[in-house]
This record gives C-alpha cells, sequence and structure tokens, in this order.
C-alpha cells in the first residue's frame, strides 16, 4: 500500500529531515548511496548539494527567495562540525543577505532539497543540471556508480519490452522519436546515460522542466519500469532491465 501525504504533511516531513539547517549545530558527514557513492550529508542524513550558479561568486548564494523553498542552506551558529571522512579543513562558512551563517564545503555553499523526505534520498541529484551532490573531496558528484541489471525471465523480459514500448510510444515519442533519435527532446540512442537506472528513473518521475520536459510520476512504479526498461535495450542501447520495485525505491 502507497500512502500520499498531503501538502501539510509533507512540508512537516521535510522540515523534520532538514531540520539542522536551522540556527544550532550543524555536523556534515559522509554517506554512501548505491547509485552515486559516497557524498555528503547533514547529521539527519539528508543529501547536501551544490549549486553551479554559486561558482565564482565567493562568498555569495546565488540561490535565495523563492529558490530556498527547494533548496534549503544549511546554516549553522558557530563553526560546522565535521564528521568522519569529511575534511575539516574544506568547512567553512559565508554570511548570507538574511544574516544567517551558510556552511560551505570546499568553497561551495551546501543545500538540502525539500523532496528529500528521507534519509538516503537523492532526488536533487542533477536538477537541472546544477544541483548536484558533494563529495568528500568537495567536487560535485555526475557519475553513476554501473550497476548490475536484474536477470529476468524472457518471458517477463518481453512483455516488460512491449508494455514499455506502447507506453513510450504513448507518452515520450513526440519528444524523443520513435526511434530514440531525440527531435524536441534528447536522442536516446546510443545514450549512454540512459544506462543509469536511478537518473533515468528520476528524471521520469521528476522529469525536466528546465529543458522542457514534464514530470510522469503520476505513472504507476509498473509503467515507468517498462519504459525504462524499453529504452535501456532499444536502438542499440543495451543496459538491462528496471523492476517496479526499483521504481518505487527511488521514488
Amino acid at each position: 500500500m502507497r500512502f500520499v501525504l498531503s501538502s501539510s504533511a509533507f512540508l512537516v516531513l521535510s522540515l523534520a529531515l532538514v531540520g539542522a539547517q536551522e540556527a544550532g549545530e550543524a555536523t556534515v558527514q559522509v554517506a554512501e548511496s548505491e547509485s552515486w557513492g559516497s557524498h555528503l550529508t547533514n547529521a539527519e542524513g539528508a543529501s547536501l548539494y551544490l549549486y553551479l550558479e554559486d561558482e565564482g561568486l565567493e562568498g555569495e548564494s546565488a540561490c535565495a527567495e523563492s529558490c530556498t523553498r527547494n533548496w534549503p542552506p544549511l546554516t549553522v551558529d558557530g563553526e560546522p562540525v565535521a564528521g568522519e571522512g569529511v575534511d575539516a579543513e574544506l568547512l567553512g562558512t559565508l554570511t548570507r543577505d538574511d544574516g544567517s551563517s551558510q556552511v560551505t564545503y570546499g568553497g561551495w555553499p551546501l543545500y538540502t532539497y525539500a523532496r528529500d523526505t528521507e534519509p538516503g534520498h537523492t532526488k536533487g541529484q542533477g536538477l537541472g543540471r546544477v544541483f548536484f551532490l558533494v563529495s568528500p573531496a568537495g567536487e560535485q558528484v555526475t557519475e553513476e556508480l554501473v550497476q548490475e541489471a536484474p536477470e529476468l525471465d524472457e518471458e517477463v523480459m518481453a512483455q516488460l519490452m512491449t508494455e514499455g514500448e506502447r507506453a513510450f510510444r504513448n507518452n515520450c515519442v513526440v519528444c524523443h522519436g520513435a526511434q530514440g533519435q531525440g527531435a524536441i527532446g534528447p536522442r536516446l540512442a546510443g545514450n549512454s546515460n540512459v544506462g543509469g537506472t536511478a537518473f533515468l528513473v528520476q528524471r521520469i518521475i521528476i522529469g525536466f522542466e528546465a529543458h522542457g520536459m514534464p514530470p510522469f510520476g503520476h505513472l504507476s512504479d509498473e509503467q515507468i519500469a517498462a519504459i525504462s526498461t524499453f529504452v535501456r535495450n532499444s536502438w542499440g542501447n543495451e543496459f538491462g532491465a528496471v523492476t517496479s520495485e526499483e521504481v518505487s525505491n527511488l521514488r
């Protein structure tokens, strides 16, 4: 059974997870993700992100006002604390326009993402091609770890491909082309990005609004698994299946 949160309940959960952003202590630590490897989190396990628009600003943040609703800055009273695996020399702070002190790492201001409502969520990874997880070395994480695709019975795989082709033609063909050659949207044929399960599934669920791709989170886990499997195994792509269980874990 899947529970649907009201907007108020979602807000409460989001605020609870990112609670360390409010004035107080801030510990930066390292977590391991099956999809993205080692990356920084706050004390509650909420993933921390950098924003490429901050590059070169030197002590300022480009994420202000409405931006902070989705990307709350990690703030602190005093100095941030380095957890195990974190380089204390890379930790720092900057003063935001509202007077709060935001934690930085390797010069990058750190943010959480409002849709990451549980420890281990990385739903903000790569959004808009400007928000990225942060490695312990203070660099953006861009490469998804190669994972072995599940081996499915031939009949099950064939059914997934059939259902995926149908769902692709109903939802995706206008933008990506009937042969994955690209049109309004990018080419999928021979595109190594679709080999990343987390990347592909989360792009389908969340969309890529900066590039005109709407979210398709209204589709069922089974439909998204079928589309993903079809895309990953058509037009020369050979990346294996995606299961509905994997989709459910990535929502």
